[in-house]
């Protein structure tokens, strides 16, 4: 029986996480397209669902006021919840704001411990740090 549970759960998590998968890849081709608004339903619905690259993408379309009305605060938080999730783009932008005052006040303090978690993620996990740096 408790081999069934365990299969059964396995497999509703792979489901689920393949459409999640889809749902984003969805939501970047409607970002490709310049169909902004689409965009961020899509990274919205996921970022609730803790989904990190939907947190990010959500966050940059807050700060650029692309499909949404821009409103840095939200674009702040959630590139905040993308980093706490692992994002090394999200804390790495987090960082580079704080340094050049875009939209805050600048904080050397705040800025350093930004770059810290990117600096520790991409020790962590290259292909992302890597991806990132492009």
């Amino acid at each position: 029986m408790k081999f069934q549970s365990g299969l059964i759960l396995t497999l509703l998590l792979l489901v689920f996480g393949d459409l999640l998968a889809a749902d984003f890849e969805d939501a970047m081709d409607a970002m490709t397209d310049g169909e902004y608004q689409e965009a961020y339903r899509s990274f919205k619905r996921l970022a609730k669902r803790d989904h990190m690259q939907s947190q990010y993408q959500l966050g940059m379309l807050y700060l650029l006021g692309k499909g949404v009305e821009q409103n840095t605060d939200q674009g702040i938080t959630w590139l905040k919840e993308a980093a706490n999730n692992g994002s090394y783009r999200a804390a790495n932008e987090l960082g580079q704001i704080y340094l050049s005052g875009k939209g805050v006040d600048i904080d050397e303090k705040e800025a350093i411990k930004w770059l810290e978690l990117a600096t520790e993620i991409a020790e962590q996990n290259e292909g992302e740090a890597e991806d990132g740096c492009d």
